[in-house]
């Protein structure tokens, strides 16, 4: 009898052990939400930098901010791909929204870095025609992208507690 009880507790101590080590699909996404979001952060300050450098003429610092913009928002993009593992597993259409959006809004912001790299080294050649142009893309570009993380920004503001 002794020996029953002990394994019984035994099992239970186990079960009880390893069910507090299983990760579900949303306390994975939880754990790189933050990363994602400060991917986010860091990409737009990077980027908001480079275009003040730019502004001011001073192309090499303007050069290895946008560098830090674009390599910020490709790992914001590199996490949503990692969250996107787990999608099958969210039954969730809001959680779903949130990164249609993120994803969206990383896809644009990756362009408009891209083309404010193509501006900068323009720039830095005297072509500042072909600068502008980019220049003026990489602006429309960014437009797009700030609406969508508005959206996004609202749909968190207007469900508090889905995102917390």
């Amino acid at each position: 009898m002794n020996k029953k009880i002990i394994i019984i507790i035994a099992v239970l101590l186990a079960t009880v052990s390893v069910s507090g080590c299983i990760n579900t699909p949303m306390d994975n996404i939880n754990n790189i939400i933050p990363d994602l979001t400060q991917s986010i952060e860091t990409g737009d300050s990077s980027y908001n930098e480079a275009v003040r450098y730019s502004n001011n003429r001073n192309y090499n610092a303007a050069e290895e901010k946008i560098q830090t913009a674009s390599t910020s928002f490709l790992a914001g993009q590199n996490k949503i791909l990692d969250i996107r593992k787990y999608q099958n597993d969210i039954n969730d259409t809001l959680y779903i929204q949130y990164l249609d959006l993120v994803e969206g809004e990383l896809n644009l912001k990756q362009n408009a870095t891209a083309y404010l790299q193509l501006a900068i080294q323009a720039f830095k050649n005297g072509d500042k025609t072909l600068a502008n142009g980019y220049v003026t893309t990489a602006n429309n570009i960014m437009r797009e992208a700030v609406i969508i993380q508005n959206q996004r920004e609202n749909l968190v503001k207007n469900n508090p507690n889905k995102f917390k």
